[in-house]
């Protein structure tokens, strides 16, 4: 560096010595020229001075020789003045340009020598300086710091090498002067990292915040990276809320603030909680000078209660009760919302000193019950979604805030359904008429079967009275039997219709479910929908001859169907069932006629009573036998004495058993306790 500015000063002596030269050369002939422009002058001034004294002698011959002459040499010496002036003033000019000159070569100079000063006080090892890139190749930047020789810097410490360009500038960390090259070794990374301390330092002063980026999880909370500073972010300092999990975070980039900076010790700690709570105080008072009543704003789902959820609005949280939640009925806010929706909201009502505010969503959308009447009209067909099940029927939603009830008489012309479970479930989207509206009362009534013909007009033209249907038995009851007559038409078979001649105390004595059987039509009952079916009369009544069959004093031979306490049922020939009193089966002192007798048992007997309009047939086995052979009577008697003494034998046999087997049961379970 030194040598080089020696050389400029001799080449700077050289070329002011050949512009002195040059400058004299001019000058010389500038006086040469001046001077004979001014001899001319003065003679052509002379000549006509000459020729005026001429004149003048000539025409007054006043004047003298002398005078003339005096004049001349006037002339002369004022010629003479005139031109030394002229000639001091050109050498003060050359004099002024010279010093000029002398003073612009010093200052350059000096400057020259003051850079090469500077540049040898920031060539430091140690000093961050500014290098201008001259050279880029595949793996080497070259950079000049202003020092005797250039300075190599790796590609590598580039982050974006598309960026390098020749004649951009770059800063760089001198870590010496000299390498074994005679280069300075130059270190941008380190340049790199000592500035962004730099800024740290500063922006921690200042308290500005700055954005950084997580990289990894540790004990205790997060460590970031600025610029490729690694820092620590404690997990209390993560944010205003409790996070249980905080590896979601890992990559993310953060904005945070410096809470403590160590240089020494490479030690930089994060908050992102003063900057959120900083936020977030700006946020609310923001929000509060703007916030007032019928103001619609949007906010964040933050919490679900059963009475309500809570809305963060920037800052403040508000209500929206269930009941401002939708014009339609709700069980639980979290069938419309989840924590972390994005809604909009009105609000209802604030109050700036306690800072509540109640907010609703319903209010957002006119009210659904407003020309009700229009839109659903009586008599038209609508489709709606079953929302609740009752005992009484359906609730079925039209739109969000409208509901309608199907009444359960409402739901089949031909079903009888005791709870609408019976044909729907909640969720179902059904078709239904409208029956009426209670605009006041917010009342729509809808109906299901409307929604096809009624089958019970048309039911006589199919089965008329005193025809005969076939069909299966659908349901079993105390008092009958269902039959179906038709698709989803039941009729009714009463037990009284099943048989003209059994005592019946149960249908399911004679029929069963699902059996087909066929049945008359008796009745047709179109206002009540019900049917009379019955079995008995597919066959003529024998009750009509039983005073020709069956007259009084007559002998028969009957079978025992069944055996009771007061003595046994009996059935004729004919089918007619009669009855046998205790006293009347020919047992002398029988008390338990199950003991003596058997089903199915033939018994001989005779007419005793009869009563045709109340169908009641008394019989006895005792009047039989008045006037027969005493023999035929005991043989009788005593068959059944007989049963009677080894029935009460079993009995008291299978007692001992179950008295032993109640001992056997006691002793096995003292032995076990």
């Amino acid at each position: 560096m030194v040598d080089n500015v020696q050389e400029k000063e001799q080449k700077v002596n050289e070329q002011k010595t050949k512009e002195d030269e040059e400058k004299e050369k001019i000058t010389v002939k500038e006086k040469s020229k001046n001077l004979s422009s001014e001899q001319k002058d003065s003679v052509q001034d002379n000549s006509q001075v000459t020729e005026e004294g001429k004149e003048k002698v000539s025409s007054t011959k006043d004047v003298s020789v002398a005078e003339i002459e005096k004049k001349e040499t006037e002339q002369e010496k004022k010629e003479e003045l005139e031109t030394e002036e002229k000639d001091k003033k050109v050498e003060e000019n050359i004099e002024e340009e010279k010093s000029t000159q002398e003073k612009e070569e010093k200052s350059v100079l000096e400057n020259e020598i003051a850079m090469y000063e500077k540049t040898m006080e920031t060539v430091r090892v140690g000093n961050i300086v500014e290098g201008k890139i001259i050279q880029v190749n595949s793996t080497e930047v070259l950079v000049d710091i202003g020092y005797k020789a250039e300075g190599v810097i790796p590609l590598s410490d580039f982050k974006d090498t598309s960026k390098v360009k020749e004649g951009g500038t770059v800063s760089v960390y001198i870590m010496s002067k000299e390498n074994r090259h005679g280069r300075p070794r130059l270190s941008k990374k380190k340049a790199d990292i000592r500035n962004t301390w730099d800024a740290l330092e500063q922006k921690s002063k200042t308290e500005e915040c700055i954005s950084v980026k997580i990289t990894k999880r540790v004990k205790g909370g997060l460590i970031t990276n600025y610029k490729g500073i690694q820092g620590f972010l404690p997990a209390s300092q993560v944010s205003v809320k409790t996070l249980p999990n905080l590896d979601h975070l890992i990559g993310d980039e953060l904005e945070v603030k410096i809470i403590n900076i160590d240089r020494p010790k490479s030690n930089v700690v994060y908050s992102r909680k003063i900057v959120q709570q900083k936020k977030k105080r700006k946020e609310k008072n923001n929000l509060i000078q703007k916030l007032e009543e019928n103001l619609e704003v949007d906010g964040v789902v933050k919490n679900i209660m059963d009475y309500g959820v809570f809305v963060d609005l920037g800052g403040i949280d508000g209500l929206v009760h269930i009941s401002d939640m939708s014009w339609g009925h709700i069980t639980h806010p979290s069938e419309m919302l989840s924590i972390g929706d994005k809604i909009k909201v009105k609000v209802l009502s604030f109050d700036k000193h306690t800072e509540k505010v109640s907010l609703g969503l319903k209010q957002l959308v006119p009210h659904p019950w407003k020309n009700i009447e229009v839109k659903y009209p009586e008599g038209s067909k609508i489709k709606g979604k079953v929302t609740n099940l009752a005992n009484f029927g359906a609730f079925v939603e039209l739109e969000k805030g409208v509901e309608g009830l199907v009444h359960i008489s409402e739901m089949s012309w031909t079903k009888k359904i005791s709870h609408p479970k019976q044909l729907l479930k909640v969720g179902d989207v059904v078709e239904a008429i409208v029956l009426s509206i209670d605009k006041n009362e917010h009342r729509i009534s809808l109906g299901l079967k409307q929604i096809e013909p009624n089958p019970w007009l048309t039911i006589e033209l199919s089965h008329p009275v005193e025809s005969k249907v076939t069909g299966k038995i659908k349901n079993i009851t105390e008092f009958g039997a269902f039959m179906e007559v038709d698709d989803n038409i039941d009729g009714l078979i009463h037990i009284s219709d099943i048989s003209w001649t059994k005592r019946i105390m149960h249908p399911k004595e004679v029929l069963k479910k699902g059996q087909d059987v066929t049945a008359v039509v008796l009745s047709i009952d179109k206002v009540m929908q019900r049917i009379a079916l019955g079995l008995k009369q597919l066959e003529k009544d024998p009750w009509e001859e039983i005073n020709e069959n069956m007259p009084l004093n007559s002998e028969h031979k009957v079978k025992i169907v069944k055996i009771i306490s007061k003595g046994a049922i009996v059935r004729t020939d004919s089918g007619v069932e009669g009855f046998i009193p205790s006293s009347h089966l020919g047992i002398p002192g029988l008390q338990e006629p199950k003991l003596a007798f058997d089903t199915n048992e033939e018994l001989p007997v005779k007419v005793i009573e009869l009563d045709k309009e109340n169908r009641r047939l008394i019989l006895s086995v005792k009047t039989f036998f008045f006037g027969r052979e005493e023999k035929e009577v005991n043989e009788f008697v005593k068959d059944h004495l007989k049963k009677i003494k080894e029935a009460r034998a079993k009995r008291r046999k299978q007692k001992r058993e179950k008295e032993k087997q109640k001992q056997a049961q006691k002793k096995e379970e003292f032995v076990n306790e």
